[in-house]
């Protein structure tokens, strides 16, 4: 129990859990090296910055679409049940794209690569729908906390190996290395996920027989929606941290999206260079999460983001300006830390601010909000960069970051110490 409240590492003694932890580890290392592949491989079909930008766009877009569906058919179905699927589905789309790009089959062609990462993207929203509702099923109430934290530890692994052992892989064999070892990481998902048993969760089975039809249960959502919906347009203290985080995922978005040109015409690395810079990012996002805590125990949470909206703008800026591996390595580890320190801040002030009874919709907002301000950010910049260039549209979503001072005054983010409630 002690444990279980510190590290948590005991959790790590129950094999289930072990093989889950483990699984989630590969599947975020598929789903970084996919994303680090699919981006360098577009540099190379097309000379359009706009459809290198659309990778990101589509990995997003999602997001926007299907979060509050994807968590109402997770709540409705079964959190295990839609996992399953949500794999099976991305094994299929994913495992069709390896073939394509077997060597002497198809060629990759930048539209259909695109739709299907798409719908790809649509995978990612359901099973990230149904996850952390399936943790909270899977472990006791006194370790919940714990096995989020060992969660997000295995995707802050995934985000710093991912990049350097994508790039070696495909420098060695190509994008369909990467393609195939996402697939098996799929497959290992699924062992790990049939290994757990079958669980009563979700609001289908918590009905009672003969009592609510379908056709009920489809206006009890509706209209759960509709209140999540009136609370958040209804309160400051939700809707501001909710127009913060778009300020900030824009000209993340752009960052993202022209990276992988950045780092090809302007830099002129190759596909390991740009997992490098892929890495120093996951490392400055890494060392965020970890700081959050002691700099949240010396900072008020509104002064802190102040400090790292600047930082931020002045890392986004930096890579605008100076066309170099080291000095983007150092500015993209910054940008990282800043960008994760505000996500968690944003994040907490929106869990302080939840109605209780509508905590978990607000949530998918918030989600929808973050990931929709991602794909509009990579689209417009780049489409921007088409007729503008890399670095001059990379140096106007810094000015566009530094926008985000305005809202600090007008929508002050709140402290948890002062405020009583757990983040």
């Amino acid at each position: 129990m002690t444990a279980a409240r510190g590290s948590g590492y005991d959790l790590f003694g129950n094999r289930l859990f072990r093989n889950l932890w483990g699984a989630n580890l590969i599947h975020g290392l598929g789903l970084v090296m996919l994303l680090l592949g699919a981006s360098w491989v577009m540099t190379s079909l097309t000379d359009n910055p706009l459809l290198v930008s659309m990778v990101q766009t589509m990995m997003s877009l999602p997001f926007l679409f299907f979060s509050i569906p994807a968590g109402v058919a997770a709540d409705t179905f079964g959190h295990r049940t839609v996992l399953l699927f949500a794999q099976a589905w991305m094994l299929v789309m994913t495992g069709v794209l390896a073939v394509v790009a077997l060597p002497g089959w198809w060629d990759l062609r930048p539209i259909p690569l695109l739709a299907v990462l798409f719908l790809i993207g649509s995978g990612v929203v359901v099973a990230q729908s149904a996850w952390k509702p399936f943790l909270h099923d899977l472990v006791p109430g006194d370790k919940l906390v714990a096995a989020i934290s060992l969660n997000s530890l295995s995707n802050r692994i995934a985000q710093l190996l991912g990049p350097v052992l994508g790039g070696y892989l495909m420098g060695l064999a190509g994008i369909a290395v990467l393609l195939f070892t996402r697939a098996v990481s799929h497959l290992v998902m699924i062992a790990a996920l049939l290994r757990i048993p079958k669980s009563p969760s979700g609001i289908a089975d918590s009905i009672p027989s003969g009592t609510d039809s379908p056709r009920n249960l489809r206006a009890q959502v509706g209209g759960s929606v509709r209140d999540g919906w009136r609370a958040v347009t209804g309160s400051p203290q939700l809707y501001g941290p909710l127009l913060r985080c778009v300020a900030l995922m824009v000209p993340v978005g752009a960052v993202l999206a022209l990276l992988p040109l950045e780092a090809k015409e302007n830099i002129q690395t190759g596909v390991i260079g740009y997992g490098g810079l892929l890495f120093a990012l996951g490392l400055g996002t890494t060392l965020g999460v970890v700081s959050v805590p002691v700099l949240q125990r010396r900072l008020r949470l509104n002064a802190l983001s102040v400090v790292c909206i600047v930082v931020f703008a002045l890392a986004v800026l930096g890579i605008s300006q100076w066309d170099s591996m080291l000095l983007d390595a150092i500015f993209l580890l910054f940008l990282g830390l800043a960008w994760s320190i505000l996500s968690t801040s944003h994040q907490i002030a929106v869990q302080i601010a939840s109605p209780p009874a509508a905590r978990g919709l607000t949530t998918s907002f918030y989600g929808m909000a973050l990931q929709g301000s991602i794909a509009v950010g990579s689209f417009v910049f780049g489409l921007l960069s088409r007729y503008v260039g890399v670095s001059p549209s990379i140096l106007v979503a810094g000015l566009l970051a530094l926008t985000g001072l305005l809202l600090v005054r007008r929508y002050p983010l709140p402290d948890p110490a002062a405020d009583g409630s757990a983040a």
